[in-house]
């Protein structure tokens, strides 16, 4: 789940080094990224929080911007990352859901802007590195998480509560945005048609309702923070804060 070349962790691939998630240019500069119910609060303040089909399912994401590019990010939020990046370049295998025996594989991506030197995936004695182990357990608990966040978007998907949601904009001439993403429809609201989904779920799916339809107001952020990294300028691409950490 999440990645762009996954493969296993295995024979030479075990003793490769990692390092910060920030070093990756995935993890600066993916848009779109999957989260759980209960880091919700934690990111509505910043990100518009909604849904995204794959495959059958509707899988909750935090949109942390209108392009794959971290200059067009609000900058006081990209040192806000979702839990799934904090385990990267760890990821879950993408052709099956994610459970507690779900394999850990590893993005085979180059990391672009180490800052340190890293540490390696496994010991000389062929044991878990500390820093392994730490993203293993970021991992092993976004399984959890992830089996409660899923079957909260499959309640709302078979009661038909969720519509599409186009964040599109024109930015100097030029389209921007995401497309492909769900939110839940707005009478839904007002009609108590979810009750059924907060009397199975209780509390999780409040909350993360809740702060769902808070956080489609964060849109607006995104434009603005797009609409100044893509004003012209003499020099070209304008960025603020290149250098701010991912």
């Amino acid at each position: 789940m999440w990645g762009e070349r996954s493969i296993a962790l295995e024979k030479e691939a075990l003793r490769r080094r990692i390092y910060a998630p920030a070093a990756y240019a995935p993890v600066r500069d993916t848009a779109v990224v999957p989260v759980v119910h209960s880091e919700a609060y934690r990111l509505a303040a910043w990100f518009p929080l909604a849904w995204r089909k794959r495959g059958p399912e509707f899988e909750l994401v935090g949109v942390r911007s209108l392009l794959d590019d971290q200059r067009t990010q609000p900058p006081a939020a990209r040192a806000l990352l979702p839990l799934m990046l904090h385990a990267y370049p760890f990821v879950f295998d993408p052709k099956i859901p994610p459970d507690n025996h779900s394999p850990r594989m590893l993005d085979d991506v180059f990391a672009d802007a180490p800052t340190d030197a890293g540490a390696s995936i496994t010991t000389a004695n062929g044991k878990l590195s500390r820093a392994t182990i730490q993203r293993f357990r970021i991992l092993d608990s976004l399984a959890v998480e992830l089996c409660t966040t899923r079957a909260i978007g499959a309640s709302l998907a078979d009661r038909e509560l969720f519509e599409p949601w186009e964040l599109r904009f024109d930015i100097e001439g030029r389209p921007v945005g995401i497309s492909g993403l769900f939110i839940v429809r707005q009478n839904a609201f007002v009609d108590g048609m979810f009750a059924p989904v907060l009397e199975k779920y209780g509390a999780p799916a409040a909350m993360l309702l809740g702060l769902h339809r808070v956080s489609l107001f964060r849109a607006g952020l995104l434009l603005a923070a797009a609409r100044r990294a893509l004003k012209p300028t003499p020099a070209g691409f304008q960025d603020d804060n290149a250098h701010s950490p991912a």
